[in-house]
């Protein structure tokens, strides 16, 4: 009975003992998956709403991800309502957030139109940004896994939920409305911050784990 019970739990290690060039690997595809947002925002002119409208696809993206780490059954100590709650929230603060920074002044505006700028956005702005977006979420999921040995090996690292981060990082965007806004003093300014803050806290993510064991 205790051979059965300890089959089913992975062997995962008390610290963390990803190799160091693999944590640099993971901070440069972060760098380079929001290199694409920034330069959309300094070199493309992109405006709040299609900034916002990318950050709500990446969160929907980062939550399917989600439930592929869940499903492997590597994920220590989450319960399947937290995967419920990021849904809820991703989805349901994603369409405030472009309710705050769309390109329609109400819903009732969005309705009329039949959502035909939303419609622009997502088929004729984003397609290749979103595209790349993915691209890179794979790398990070294959790698997530792999560190985890959901494809066997060693394990070298916890699979950790990333919802939690984007529903803090979509309270936030629409939080800091008054500083990214259209009348704000600088909004291209407010955009990239915003990109920068988040690129820091999602470096800050990875490299937590190894810090606290250290």
């Amino acid at each position: 009975m205790l051979k059965a019970i300890h089959k089913v739990k992975p062997n995962l290690p008390s610290v963390d003992t990803t190799p160091l060039s693999t944590l640099i690997g993971r901070t440069v595809t972060i760098i380079l998956t929001n290199a694409i947002p920034l330069f959309g925002v300094i070199r493309l002119g992109w405006n709040t709403a299609a900034l916002v409208f990318l950050f709500v696809l990446e969160g929907i993206v980062v939550y399917f991800s989600d439930v592929i780490k869940y499903h492997f059954g590597r994920v220590v100590g989450t319960k399947h309502i937290i995967l419920v709650f990021e849904c809820i929230f991703i989805f349901f603060f994603g369409f405030f957030a472009m309710l705050v920074f769309g390109p329609y002044e109400s819903l009732e505006a969005a309705v009329s139109d039949r959502f035909r700028l939303i419609g622009d956005l997502l088929f004729k702005e984003l397609p290749k940004p979103l595209m790349g977006i993915v691209f890179m979420r794979l790398v990070r999921l294959v790698h997530d896994l792999a560190d985890s040995a959901a494809f066997g090996g060693r394990v070298r690292r916890k699979l950790q939920l990333d919802g939690g981060g984007w529903m803090f990082l979509l309270f936030f965007a629409v939080m800091c409305a008054p500083f990214v806004a259209r009348s704000a003093p600088n909004p291209m300014g407010g955009l990239a911050a915003l990109v920068v803050l988040k690129t820091l806290g999602e470096a800050f993510a990875v490299w937590a784990v190894r810090i606290k064991s250290t």
